[in-house]
């Protein structure tokens, strides 16, 4: 029973624009929860929408279900689906228009994922960012006041669900006060006083008011909270925080496994480890196809070990089969 769960907690990226039999073999091999797209994946939107057909009944044929889909379609620098699809403004810009355009924006983009076959979009990003031109989230964030981003993000949200795709609050608990870019280095947000951070708390706490189907991790150090393990791996930032005092029982998604922040610099046994601890649902390998085996390998290891990581596990099991009920 675990050796078919355990690889349910990956959602993994892959390589090409067809149905292949590297493809199948993920999904046979290692029975995963999702798959990730990226612009690598889509030649036109009728391409896209055949090959997650044929994954789709590949799934129910292999492993008695679906798989999930998702992708990363903020707008402005972040949308997979440009050129197949037309392009949208960023958060930055359609947050400055006002509140129409945040719905509007929110309906385009879920009509569009519906159409397609996608159930998760991984946005919008609520981080709160004082300067956007010269912090790496740039026009990814919606803005610099944690009350508007709040609201605006909310907004999102609730338009985008009753839709039918599931927005995805990243990236908690916040990366507006970090100075590196995780995807090439370990960003470290420096503050004694937890109190100094609560504001970047607050877009998070009204999404999970909205009933966000997911949030995402951010891969930085938050010394305040957890000295030693980085946000995505933190039970004291994920459970403390996310679960315990907002309130969170959606899915939890960790940012990409294979960014600088956490590749090479934690041994899978660990990520594996500490992320179930951290009740992280999704554990994201985007870019290195090579990372999933060994990741599978070290998650079916910790449950198989039983005690608490096999009781995490069977919790997550039940968040995920929620999603997934919601979707197929």
């Amino acid at each position: 029973m675990v050796k078919s769960t355990a690889g349910a907690h990956l959602f993994v990226g892959f390589n090409g624009t067809e149905f292949g039999r590297d493809l199948m073999a993920v999904i046979r091999e290692f029975r995963i929860g999702g798959l990730v797209l990226f612009r690598r994946n889509i030649s036109s939107a009728g391409q896209l929408r055949e090959l997650l057909k044929d994954v789709q009944l590949y799934s129910r044929e292999t492993l008695g279900r679906g798989t999930l889909i998702a992708v990363d379609e903020e707008g402005g620098a972040v949308q997979r689906l440009h050129p197949a699809l037309p392009w949208l403004p960023s958060a930055l810009e359609t947050a400055r228009s006002g509140s129409d355009a945040v719905i509007h924006s929110a309906r385009t983009v879920a009509k569009r994922l519906k159409a397609l076959g996608i159930q998760i979009n991984f946005a919008p990003v609520l981080d709160v960012v004082d300067d956007p031109e010269g912090h790496f989230l740039g026009s990814r964030s919606p803005g610099a006041v944690p009350e508007r981003v709040a609201r605006l993000g909310r907004l999102w949200i609730e338009t985008f669900q009753s839709l039918g795709v599931s927005a995805t609050a990243k990236h908690f608990p916040g990366l507006g006060k970090a100075a590196l870019d995780p995807h090439h280095r370990l960003p470290v947000v420096e503050t004694e006083d937890p109190a100094r951070l609560e504001d970047q708390l607050l877009p998070f706490r009204h999404a999970v008011a909205a009933g966000v189907h997911a949030v995402m991790t951010s891969h930085a150090l938050y010394p305040a909270w957890d000295p030693e393990r980085p946000g995505t791996l933190s039970a004291a930032v994920n459970r403390g925080i996310l679960r315990d005092r907002l309130g969170f029982q959606g899915v939890l998604f960790s940012d990409d496994l294979d960014m600088k922040a956490v590749s090479g610099r934690i041994p899978l046994r660990d990520v594996a480890h500490w992320g179930l601890e951290a009740t992280v649902d999704g554990f994201l390998v985007c870019q290195r196809p090579e990372n999933v085996e060994p990741l599978y390998a070290a998650l079916y290891d910790a449950i198989r070990a039983g005690g608490s990581a096999r009781d995490l596990h069977e919790a997550s099991m039940k968040r995920l089969q929620r999603l997934l009920s919601f979707h197929f």
